[in-house]
């Protein structure tokens, strides 16, 4: 209480008693090399920075300072920090800064030069982002940080790219980043913020600078600062564009002929064929060409008179499905700012409208935004802000038309009267009418979010020299309503069924923060100290039923069903309390040190088991202020880095540590009833998955910054997985989750840039980025010791594809037919045609436990990025390549299942008279493939044009007239090519029948008033 009192008297001091006797200055802050007023330039005293003023809109000043020995400090983004005495009225001059070291970059709870940075950090600023059109900040940033890889798993409108940073530490649990937002702690914002709307987004990397995070921080942070207000005019800006999306790649099928053929060698594999030519006869017997009449005349059309056929009059009506249920699709986005303020209140009001319609009709995507903030200097101790998002969302998913591969080509979509047919041949399910599921009412299934994110600031300087207490409120709240609803004509002929699921997030976070910063001659010091709480709240109830009384009600009446098939309800409560210390030191700005400390205490974790903490420290060396290095002169900047931190992953369930009961159904006398029974076994000892990172850095600039770059090494070693540990079953349970085993991961990061051509009115300017990273498991819950069943072994990545390995196609060559009879005496039966295997232990007999082996891994081992940007008066060109190598997926491609029946795509298989490598004779003696997994496995190196940008601003002469302060024009193709051997497609991760990967070419507008 004592101490409480204590503040308030120190807060209740009045500040003009500090600061007694000023005296005024005034001044011009304007480019050296144009001599253009600098509009909103910083002007505060040195080590006093809530002394200051900014530059009105004629770049003038007027600042009341303490008599006395005092400096002022002027700075700009952009331009190279100045420090000079202060005179009654002076002109101050500013250079721009090429090589960038006093660009102000965020960091947890905080803000440093990029010169004093000593963790792995990258920033990626609002020009960056803005150079070619991007739905989201996870697009924004592909290819523009080292060691993070964001993949596209989906190319449908809505679809979120996921976010790995360093590769992945976890076996079970989640590897995803943690996002701050304007300060505040968010599981998910990715897919939230319009880039537009983003100043600027910080990745930290290494645990040195993650490790303030704490129990949030192993698997990276990415920190995204929003727009603000700025002091001037009050501006307008208006970015729109508007294009069309076209199919990159995508599937090809077999139409009626190929199909038929395919078929016919099917059934001649099986013996049921028994002509080597298309026979009318035998035609006659084979159920996919007799479904229905008009199925058997595609077929019967082909042979003439004499029983000669030509494949060429085959009828092919229902070929060309996917053509059908197809679109040209359209992106466009318009986006609005304004925002202005004197010296003492900056606003900024935001909105964006965002319209996706995807290349599957019914498929769309909509995003609508609005964004409120403001700051506010109240008085010289006192300034208060606010930052407010909205987003809402409407995601439209369709269909993805995944199971109509199987389609019979011969059919057709309509009878002869018109009417849509349910299978497009006979009776058989598998010929599902595509069409069917574009009728009205088929398929509505709406996917609506609604997010709120706001953060509120004070900031008080407290009357002790470089002393300044902060306070965060963070609200965060999200709703998430799922509705779907099917009708008859796509449930293969069923009852209408609906399912109606809502779900509601609410999270807080308050956070004290204290934060005092002095210069002593040649020693600069910062400390941070934090105290925070945080809440989280979710709810989510599920329904499921079928048989509405009718295909209008939707989702909306579900208590009219004639049957519930599921109904389900969650509560879910944790809580997270934190208390970080940070210390900052740099000597005469060539030797630093940080040093941290967090502590969090959760309410996940057990009793006795709470608190955890996480330490980390960092040293850099500016090496260039080295006496030695000095009359270097083509050297700018060279700082070595190291550091190391403790972070871990937040991956515990609430109640996880208590054990959980599950309702089971019993029958009790002629009664179902229900009741609960405990499902897992608790364990009170469980914690986090830690993780230790070391990283070594090194920062170097050359030639006035023509030359610049950075190139990190790193080690994470990560241990108290969290894995399930088996028991014996006599106890009741088969399996405790706890922690236990081992990864480790490193890799190398290097980003180069160069300015290679700069004249007055041509730039050319490159941008590399390449990094790799090598993960492996060290231990498992049986110590290091191979777990085959789930795919992890010793020494290995987290994610490996463990099979046998096709070498080929059993050929019917003399030199085959006596391999195949080894191994035929050994119980198989090959034959040519059917795939042939490596065998590894060379014994004639193919065996799980000696002929797998480890094919791949999910991730790719190296990425790779060259942007490169080019300048002429007012034309600008931009164009990125992207790129990944030595990763793998497993590509679901049905190759030769159930080939009497089903269609497939285009492919080269074998028969007598194709004796091909690539894949397997079909054989309709068997629905499936023999080894059919092997001829999913494919490597997924690709290099992808990703953007190719040209633009053209109109001189300022030519648009005053109109009110316009900037105008410019520009044509963006995102994703026009990509080279890669993956069959599938996309090789980012659009796997098996997965809807087509698109091109957009876009035309957008960027305008100021």
């Amino acid at each position: 209480m004592k101490n409480i009192f204590l503040l308030l008297m120190l807060l209740s001091i009045p500040l003009c008693s500090v600061y007694s006797q000023n005296r005024t200055i005034k001044g011009r802050i304007i480019d050296k090399e144009t001599g253009e007023a600098l509009i909103g330039a910083s002007v505060v005293v040195q080590g006093s920075e809530q002394i200051g003023t900014i530059t009105n809109l004629d770049g003038d000043f007027i600042l009341s300072i303490p008599n006395g020995k005092q400096k002022i400090v002027v700075s700009y983004l952009g331009y190279t920090t100045t420090t000079l005495d202060p005179k009654d009225y002076q002109i101050v001059e500013l250079t721009t800064d090429a090589l960038g070291l006093d660009e102000v970059v965020v960091v947890g709870y905080g803000s440093a030069k990029k010169r004093d940075l000593t963790g792995s950090v990258t920033s990626i600023n609002s020009k960056k982002l803005m150079e070619s059109p991007a739905l989201s900040a996870a697009e924004a940033i592909q290819g523009k940080v080292p060691g993070v890889l964001v993949t596209n798993s989906s190319w449908g409108p809505g679809s979120n790219p996921s976010i790995l940073i360093r590769g992945k530490r976890s076996i079970k649990a989640g590897n995803d980043p943690l996002y701050v937002v304007d300060g505040i702690p968010c599981s998910t914002a990715s897919n939230m913020f319009a880039p537009s709307d983003i100043e600027s987004i910080e990745v930290l990397k290494d645990a040195s600078a993650t490790a303030i995070y704490g129990s949030r921080g192993a698997n990276g942070v990415i920190l995204i600062t929003t727009k603000k207000g700025k002091a001037g005019k009050i501006s307008v800006d208006y970015s729109g564009y508007y294009g069309v999306q076209t199919k990159q790649n995508d599937l090809e099928y077999m139409n009626g002929a190929e199909f038929a053929d395919y078929v016919r060698e099917a059934e001649r594999a099986a013996g049921k064929y028994k002509s080597d030519v298309p026979n009318i006869d035998e035609d006659r017997n084979l159920s996919a060409f007799t479904g229905d009449d008009y199925t058997w005349q595609s077929i019967a059309m082909a042979y003439d008179a004499n029983g000669n056929y030509d494949p060429s009059k085959v009828r092919s009506t229902a070929s060309n499905w996917k053509d059908l249920v197809e679109q040209t699709g359209i992106i466009t986005d318009h986006q609005l700012s304004i925002k202005g303020g004197s010296d003492k209140v900056q606003f900024i009001l935001n909105t964006t409208y965002f319209n996706n319609e995807g290349i599957y009709k019914q498929q769309d995507y909509t995003r609508y935004t609005i964004k409120g903030g403001f700051d506010a200097q109240v008085n010289n101790w006192l300034k208060v802000g606010a930052q407010q998002h909205f987003m809402r969302s409407i995601q439209n998913r369709g269909r993805n038309f995944q199971d109509c591969w199987r389609v019979n080509p011969l059919g057709r979509y309509y009878d002869d009267e018109g009417n849509l047919l349910q299978m497009t041949s006979g009776n058989d399910t598998q010929y599902w009418n595509p069409l069917q599921y574009l009728d009205e009412n088929a398929i509505v299934n709406p996917l609506k979010i609604n997010r709120f994110v706001g953060s509120y600031y004070v900031d008080i300087a407290l009357p002790v020299k470089g002393l300044k207490y902060r306070a965060n409120i963070g609200l965060d709240f999200h709703s998430r309503q799922d509705y779907s609803f099917t009708g008859p004509q796509a449930n293969n002929g069923n009852i209408n069924k609906a399912k109606n699921s809502t779900q509601q997030t609410f999270g807080y976070t308050i956070e004290n923060l204290l934060f005092y910063d002095r210069t002593f001659g040649k020693h600069t010091f910062g400390v941070t100290l934090l105290q925070s709480v945080e809440r989280n709240h979710r709810e989510q109830l599920t329904d499921d039923v079928q048989g509405l009384p009718s295909d209008k009600l939707y989702w909306y009446d579900i208590a009219s069903a004639a049957e519930i098939t599921n109904f389900d309800s969650h509560n879910q409560i944790w809580s997270l309390a934190s208390f970080m210390g940070r210390v900052n030191y740099n000597f005469n700005s060539k030797y630093y040190a940080t040093v941290s400390m967090r502590y969090d205490g959760s309410s996940r974790l057990a009793d006795g088991h709470k608190w955890v903490a996480f330490p980390a420290f960092s040293l850099a060396w500016r090496m260039n202020e080295e006496s030695w290095l000095k009359n270097f002169d083509k050297l700018d900047n060279l700082k070595l880095r190291f550091g190391y931190g403790v972070t871990a992953n937040t991956a515990i369930d609430p109640y996880q540590t208590k054990g959980l009961l599950g309702k089971k159904y019993y029958n009790y006398g002629s009664n179902l009833v229900m009741g609960y029974c405990s499902s897992s076994l608790a364990d009170q000892g469980l914690t986090w998955e830690t993780t230790g990172q070391w990283n070594l850095g090194l920062d170097f600039s050359f030639f006035r910054g023509r030359l610049s770059g950075t190139i990190d090494a790193y080690m994470q070693n990560t241990h108290d997985l969290l894995l399930d540990r088996q028991l014996p079953i006599v106890s009741g349970y088969d399996k405790v989750l706890t922690n236990i085993g081992k990864t480790k991961n490193q890799g190398i990061e290097v980003s180069l840039s160069t300015v290679n051509v700069q004249t007055k009115d041509f730039t050319w300017t490159t941008d590399l980025m390449y990094s790799t990273n090598k993960e492996e498991i060290v231990e498992l819950y049986n110590g290091k010791v191979d777990d085959i069943g789930n795919k992890w072994f010793i020494g290995e990545a987290l994610n490996v594809f463990y099979d046998y390995k096709k070498i080929g196609i059993w050929q019917n060559t003399p030199e085959d037919l006596e391999e195949m009879a080894k191994f035929n005496a050994n119980g198989h039966k090959f034959a040519p045609g059917k795939i042939r295997l490596l065998d590894v232990d060379g014994d004639y007999k193919i065996s799980a436990d000696k002929d797998r082996m480890i094919l791949g891994q999910g991730r790719p081992k190296h990425i790779f990025n060259m942007s490169n940007n080019f300048t002429y008066k007012g034309f600008d060109f931009n164009f990125v390549l992207y790129g990944t190598v030595g990763g793998m997926v497993q590509n679901k491609l049905r190759y030769g299942h159930q080939a009497n029946r089903n269609n497939n795509l285009k492919y080269d298989y074998w028969t007598p008279n194709n004796p091909t490598n690539a894949y397997p004779r079909p054989d309709s003696s068997s629905n499936d493939v023999e080894y059919e997994s092997t001829l999913h496995y494919e490597k997924t190196d690709f290099l992808r044009l990703k953007t190719v940008t040209l633009g053209y601003t109109l001189p300022k002469q030519s648009i005053q007239k109109a009110g316009l302060t900037n105008c410019r024009l520009y044509l963006t193709a995102e994703n026009p090519l990509i080279f890669t051997n993956y069959n599938g497609i996309d090789p980012e991760g659009a796997t098996a029948y997965s809807a087509p990967s698109v091109s957009s070419w876009m035309f957008g507008v960027n305008l100021s008033f």
